[in-house]
């Protein structure tokens, strides 16, 4: 049996998908083109709706995005092939129903409907610099995605990326359904945020994806109160697939039973949360306040593993074992808004002396990162109220590996964005061993560099 990671063509330098027709790309591209020359030509400062309001008994909007990267790939055949440049192209639009036809009742629909194209081929969809993964089917019983087209290069898929119902009671909300779910607060690594936390290198994180789920939220005072939260999911396999078939499953391994608490004390925000998560059991608490003018954030969790399947042969170990993980970051926004983030990530699911293994763990959603001990660090300044520069860096301090992404955002309407930028890698690239296997020898060195060019549309 071959390892997991002689897969990795399609899986890091991904950037990849399957769905391949020409006429199609090429309407596809047309559509996209039309909708953005009216928007920025016929109303090019003011905001606007598709229908209704979300906020009265209905209301329908959304947001069409198209990013497109080159790809700079270093040379290693076992991943790339001959190829020294492979091209990403990623086109979501995300149709957002909603409303509130009473008081005490509201809901929200968001369909997503994909187009993917890359030039690698025969990889797959899966690339957490794009916000996805094979961990991104956590906590969802529901398997609501369909793959409609696919060919050699891309593929195009629709799905339910939320649906949900809240209602308002004297003593609590209660959200029924798909939903997006975020506890902590930290930038790059939230321990607490186990409901398909964002990956740190992601730069577009307008919206979080949903988990289905049974959400109670009992307030008990100001700044004070409980959650409850009860996720349905299945059991994934190493590359992130599900385990058991079918369009809707759920086991006990898979599923959440978490209850939380939090207050405010003294100027800190102060939370505990604890119960049966994905594969184990947790209990992590978390704080947040300012010394100073420094903001400060913590969140600390260990996890207890149920048994787990065993790593693809010939890893050894298993897919999911117990880790203590821990945040500390800091942040002032200075008054001409230069804003600096720091964080320090202790990984204990990361294991430096064999990333093979962590690789697969986080591939899996095992692991919020491959290596052990990272720094992040965040530098954002208003150039013009429509124009921000951004840069962030995240450093492996044992390979020692990193990667740096400078971004440029510019605003020209109320409802556009355009974001320009590059993701830069250094540290020691893989090798082949005896055996032919591809053996990491670093964590972002792993990784091919990349410039990418991102629209949104939002209506």
């Amino acid at each position: 049996m071959r390892c997991e990671i002689s897969k990795t063509r399609g899986k890091i330098a991904h950037l990849t998908s399957h769905i391949s027709h020409p006429l199609v790309l090429q309407l596809f591209r047309a559509i996209v083109a039309a909708v953005i020359c009216a928007a920025l030509v016929v109303n090019p400062n003011a905001a606007w709706a598709l229908y209704g309001d979300t906020e009265s008994g209905f209301g329908l909007d959304g947001r069409l995005s198209t990013t497109n990267a080159l790809v700079d790939n270093y040379n290693f055949e076992p991943f790339f092939g001959d190829k020294n440049t492979d091209q990403f192209s990623q086109n979501l639009l995300r149709l957002i129903a909603g409303g509130r036809p009473t008081e005490q009742l509201s809901y929200e629909v968001h369909g997503i409907q994909s187009y993917t194209y890359s030039s690698a081929g025969d990889g797959t969809t899966e690339s957490p610099i794009f916000g996805t993964s094979g961990a991104d089917r956590r906590y969802r019983a529901l398997d609501a995605t369909w793959d409609w087209h696919e060919g050699d290069n891309s593929v195009a898929s629709l799905w339910l990326d939320r649906l949900n119902a809240k209602t308002a009671l004297s003593w609590a909300d209660i959200t029924v359904g798909r939903q997006a779910i975020t506890f902590g607060k930290a930038y790059f690594w939230n321990p607490l945020d186990i409901f398909l936390p964002f990956d740190p290198r992601q730069f577009d994180r307008d919206y979080k994806a949903g988990v289905d789920a049974l959400r109670v939220d009992i307030p008990l005072g100001s700044f004070t109160g409980i959650n409850l939260i009860t996720v349905a999911g299945r059991e994934l396999d190493s590359p992130g697939e599900f385990i058991d078939d079918g369009t809707l499953n759920a086991s006990w391994y898979g599923s959440a039973v978490l209850g939380r608490v939090y207050t405010t004390l003294k100027g800190w925000d102060l939370a505990l949360q604890g119960g049966k998560i994905y594969g184990g059991y947790q209990l992590g608490s978390g704080l947040v306040g300012e010394i100073g003018p420094i903001e400060v954030r913590a969140e600390a969790a260990y996890f207890w593993a149920q048994d787990s399947e065993s790593l693809p042969a010939p890893l050894e170990g298993d897919l999911v074992e117990d880790a203590f993980t821990a945040t500390v970051g800091f942040g002032h926004r200075f008054d001409n808004t230069f804003t600096v983030e720091i964080e320090y990530f202790y990984n204990g699911a990361g294991e430096s002396d064999d990333l093979e293994e962590s690789f697969v763990r986080f591939r899996s959603g095992s692991s919020l990162q491959i290596s052990r001990h990272l720094t992040g660090l965040l530098v954002s300044y208003e150039f013009l109220p429509i124009i921000t520069g951004q840069l962030i860096a995240l450093y492996s301090w044992e390979d020692p590996s990193g990667q740096v992404q400078p971004i440029l955002t510019w605003s020209p309407s109320d409802n556009t964005e355009v974001l320009v930028g590059a993701s830069i890698n250094f540290g020691d690239r893989p090798q082949q061993s005896s055996f032919g296997q591809p053996q990491l020898k670093s964590e972002f060195g792993t990784f091919p560099d990349f410039y990418f060019m991102e629209f949104k549309l939002y209506f």
